[in-house]
């Protein structure tokens, strides 16, 4: 039963995205929508952004779960940009509410977990310090999340697997930047 009224809370909450932008939608909204009462609402979400955070995880975990740390970077994203492609609406009424600071700074979380993988995955046996780890993976999470925030915006107008081309064509600085960190860390033990 629990489950069963929280898919329709969520499929509520998207229909009314499909409509609309996100600051616009009401509890009132979702819950008419869905044809349960506000009691009801509150028993599973504290507020619109907490309903919005589990959609999010879902759909997260479920790219997640596929991925592995073998370099399957590329796919994991052409999965999430095409998820938001197929969603363009509702992506494109949480671009244009208030509210796109919520969303980035969830991409930021959810992008963190692939790109920390990948890099590590990259490093290898290398002698990387692990600040140095987390220094690369953070410069291309923020690259990363730019390129995909700048496409939300300007309504996705390449298909996900333009972009992702367009991304893997910087794979190689991760790579270069993993040698460099690695040739400093040599050189400063010889001295």
């Amino acid at each position: 039963m629990q489950k069963d009224t929280k898919k329709l809370l969520s499929q509520a909450f998207i229909e009314q995205l499909n409509r609309k932008p996100f600051d616009k939608i009401t509890i009132k909204d979702i819950v008419d929508e869905a044809g349960v009462n506000r009691n009801t609402f509150y028993y599973y979400y504290s507020d619109v952004y907490d309903l919005l955070e589990e959609i999010f995880k879902k759909e997260m975990m479920f790219i997640l779960d596929e991925h592995d740390t073998q370099g399957s970077y590329l796919k994991a994203f052409v999965k999430v940009a095409q998820t938001a492609y197929n969603h363009r609406k509702v992506i494109n009424n949480i671009c244009s509410s208030r509210s796109y600071d919520y969303f980035e700074n969830y991409m930021y979380k959810a992008c963190n977990h692939i790109i920390v993988d990948f890099v590590k995955s990259l490093a290898g046996d290398m002698k990387v310090p692990d600040k140095d780890v987390e220094f690369i993976a953070a410069f291309y999470e923020y690259a990363f999340v730019g390129i995909i925030s700048e496409w939300f915006r300007t309504g996705m107008r390449e298909e996900p697997l333009e972009l992702a081309g367009q991304i893997s064509l910087v794979v190689g600085g991760v790579r270069l930047a993993l040698k460099q960190s690695e040739r400093r860390t040599r050189d400063l033990s010889d001295d």
